[in-house]
């Protein structure tokens, strides 16, 4: 049916091309420098929000959120509780089932967001992020224990609690680039796999903690650099067997100097309401009874214990989180408290954010599709007009328009049926991202941002391609999405592509 081609695509999460254009030559990354001299290396759009939940499905499908079903990491639930989210291949089906069922072998090594071993027996894999790996045969399991790799490294509590460094991190970091390179190249050279697949993941870790320090490139350049020495690898190898060689990342990082706290805004406006007892503990000074109530509300949802309620069907989460709203509702002794969904009081709130703190907020109208939803349907419409103004209308501390875009969502979700979609989207200016959790007694709307948080992300990633196959210099393109990694690698191999007809190959 087709030539013998191969494809060699290496996924780097959140990888941002200036991050890579400003240092690739200083620090001596020729892997990456192959991309300007012989290839192309250009911006790639990421779904919205911008992060690993949605994008990475989104490149195996070619389709939006609302169709393979992954909004975020979370999905929001008619009872206002969270359910984790992942991806589910029989839903919609990603690019190498189609190769696998026309004889081509493929390698895939912890390619994020597919956490389900695939049906084809022509696919090698180990799976990826966010769950504990899996392998296709006990030879990617006996070759990954030959090579000391088990995942990406999971650290970040370690780095939380200072327990571990951010020096400390990185190298930890390098050393799983580094195995995991080492174990796929073993791996490729013994088989004859027409396309493969390596994702790296560890990269948007390391910038979630360091990106607005001044010594970060200390701490993110490093893993960079051992990314760039497996693309030397992948380049000299495709060079000789005449392949292309693609680059991809599903979203992009900036360096955060300020959080905005969109429920506070919300309930400073009077859309959104916290539950009598909150809001009385918010008057006045907690004392010591309510400061220990807070306390020990934080340990149990961020314990072991929050583990057992995410596996409860929503009658027993229903039941679980009216206990813990009724018995452990306090604000903390602080200016600051942590909001939690069920802190609202729904009888009261028309509009509320949840799910996740991104660069792009979702905004959710409390009506019918909720079980204590207040607003009509005709009174939706006006909300979402009136919202969409006022958020464009936010200054931020210096007085400047702090929203880049806020719109209908319905626009992108499509009237999607797999999950309760967003009504409202906002997303932030550079340098900022908004804060779902967070409130102010003070009323104040602005925060430093934490630890983990000092580099979020940013709509592009990148896209690269190096093509041996022709010996030309693939032309650069604008406005790339991610919904074209799909038809770009099921089209390079003959394949009529069944994504989303919006978005066509790359190249």
């Amino acid at each position: 049916m087709m030539d013998r081609k191969k494809l060699y695509l290496i996924g780097i999460d959140a990888a941002p091309l200036w991050i890579i254009k400003d240092n690739y030559a200083k620090y001596k990354m020729k892997g990456f420098a192959k991309f300007f001299e012989t290839g192309v290396l250009t911006e790639l759009e990421s779904t919205l929000p911008p992060m690993t939940g949605p994008s990475w499905p989104s490149m195996y499908t070619g389709v939006r959120p609302g169709v393979h079903g992954i909004p975020d990491f979370f999905t929001l639930k008619s009872n206002y509780t969270k359910e984790v989210a992942y991806y589910d291949p029989d839903l919609c089906e990603p690019f190498w089932e189609v190769m696998g069922r026309s004889d081509l072998r493929s390698l895939l090594v912890t390619p994020a967001m597919a956490v389900r071993l695939p049906k084809s027996k022509n696919v090698d894999m180990m799976t990826g992020f966010p769950l504990p790996p899996k392998f296709s045969s006990d030879e990617i399991r006996k070759t990954a224990k030959r090579y000391g790799f088990d995942g990406e490294p999971n650290i970040e509590k370690k780095i939380k609690s200072k327990e571990m460094s951010l020096a400390e991190a990185s190298k930890v970091y390098v050393d799983s680039i580094r195995r995991r390179g080492e174990f796929s190249k073993h791996l490729i050279d013994k088989n004859r796999y027409d396309f493969s697949f390596i994702c790296f993941t560890e990269t948007d870790r390391i910038q979630h903690f360091s990106l607005n320090l001044p010594e970060w490139k200390n701490y993110v350049l490093p893993l960079y650099q051992e990314i760039s020495r497996f693309l030397e690898w992948v380049d000299a190898r495709a060079q000789k067997e005449g392949a292309l060689v693609l680059l991809a990342s599903d979203h992009g990082a900036q360096p955060i100097k300020s959080k905005f706290l969109m429920n506070a805004w919300l309930i400073n406006n009077r859309y959104a309401s916290l539950k009598p007892e909150i809001e009385a503990q918010n008057k006045e000074t907690a004392g010591s009874s309510g400061r220990a109530k807070y306390m020990i509300r934080e340990r149990i949802i961020g314990s072991k214990l929050r583990k057992v309620y995410d596996k409860l069907p929503n009658v027993g989460k229903s039941i679980a989180k009216g206990t813990l709203s009724k018995f452990l509702a306090a604000s903390s002794g602080e200016d600051y408290t942590r909001i939690h969904d069920f802190d609202f009081d729904m009888d009261r709130t028309l509009a509320f954010s949840s799910i996740s703190n991104w660069t792009v907020c979702a905004i959710y109208i409390n009506d019918r599709r909720f079980d204590n939803g207040i607003v009509s349907a005709e009174k939706k419409k006006r909300l979402k007009t009136e919202l969409v103004r006022k958020f464009m209308q936010i200054k931020d501390e210096n007085g400047n328009r702090l929203m880049v875009r806020a719109f209908d969502a319905d626009e992108y979700y499509e009237g999607t049926k797999l999950f309760i979609a967003p009504d409202i989207m906002v997303e932030i200016k550079k340098g900022y991202f908004i804060d779902v959790f967070g409130y102010l007694k003070s009323g104040g709307l602005f925060m430093k941002p934490e630890m983990a948080k000092r580099g979020d992300h940013m709509n592009e990633g990148i896209f690269g391609a190096i093509d041996y196959t022709s010996g030309r210099k693939p032309k650069k393109r604008h406005a790339l999405y991610v919904y074209q990694i799909n038809p770009t690698v099921l089209s390079y191999f003959g394949f009529k592509p069944s994504n989303d007809r919006r978005y066509k190959s790359a190249l």
